[in-house]
């Protein structure tokens, strides 16, 4: 059990024959008991502060759990925004790797088709080559036949 200052103020002694001076008793009460009090004030202040600084250490505590939970989050967040980029990059590198290889590829068409036309382009000049020679030889052999028919008239 607990004394308070009041148990100390409320405290009597019985009186013996040559026993203690009531007065001095009394004062040295008196002055326990401020002391007591001033002792027990302390005490409860302290309690309730130390109730207070609890309370508080409670919500730093909680406040310390929430902030790491959103540092985890941010964490896992942060590698899944990496994946997701990484991932989207390597789409992007395949599409364009694959842009590339179709316009390669229509290139190549096209210049098989341009080397199909310089042939076939090629061959028609040679054939035309032929029939003008032809046709000049021709008009010089027919020239000649007249020229002998000139002669011979």
């Amino acid at each position: 059990m607990q004394m308070t200052p009041l148990d100390i103020r409320n405290k009597t002694f019985s009186k013996g024959i040559r026993g203690y001076q009531c007065e001095d008793v009394e004062k040295f009460l008196e002055t326990v008991s401020r002391e007591f009090e001033c002792a027990y004030t302390e005490n409860f202040e302290l309690r309730e502060k130390t109730k207070g600084l609890e309370t508080e250490i409670i919500h730093y505590r909680q406040l310390e759990n929430t902030l790491q939970q959103t540092l985890v989050l941010a964490q896992q967040t942060g590698e899944e925004v990496k994946k997701t980029a990484s991932h989207e990059a390597a789409l992007m590198l395949r599409e364009a790797e694959h842009e590339k290889l179709s316009k390669v590829s229509e290139t190549q068409v096209i210049l098989d088709e341009i080397k199909e036309e310089i042939l076939t382009l090629s061959r028609k000049r040679d054939l035309l080559r032929t029939q003008l020679k032809s046709f000049l030889l021709a008009h010089l052999d027919l020239e000649k036949s007249q020229e002998l028919n000139d002669n011979i008239a």
